[in-house]
């Protein structure tokens, strides 16, 4: 931090001494013009630049660079905006609510010979003649 305060004061010094330069060139100007032209009294010619205190002029301001969000923050963002749209419309009862994305269903093996449970047996029917 030090040396940045000693480069802008190097620059401060630099600055002033152009300034300097430039009013004794705008000095000799007019001197020039006003011997050539009217002979005599030349008044001085205004400068450009002020010459005040340079620390009265303003700086250019830093801009911070743009922040950018990585993809894997992007992703979680999207994810988690889908979250809570699901859940706003299971409250609204629009949807019903969906298992987590850890939720593995469970498959269940059984042997061929098994009938499966949900099926009714057929019964059968005696005739009475």
């Amino acid at each position: 931090m030090a040396e940045l305060k000693h480069i802008v004061r190097m620059l401060e010094r630099q600055r002033r001494e152009l300034v300097d330069q430039l009013a004794a060139v705008d000095k000799a100007i007019a001197a020039l013009n006003g011997t050539a032209a009217t002979g005599g009294d030349a008044s001085p010619a205004q400068p450009d630049i002020p010459t005040g205190d340079p620390r009265a002029t303003k700086l250019p301001r830093r801009i911070k660079q743009k922040r950018v969000l990585s993809d894997a923050h992007k992703q979680a963002m999207v994810a988690g905006r889908r979250k809570a749209r699901e859940a706003h419309d299971v409250a609204k009862g629009l949807a019903r609510e969906m298992p987590d994305e850890g939720f593995v269903p469970a498959i269940g093996v059984r042997g061929d010979r098994l009938v499966p449970r949900l099926i009714k047996k057929p019964i059968k029917k005696q005739s009475n003649l």
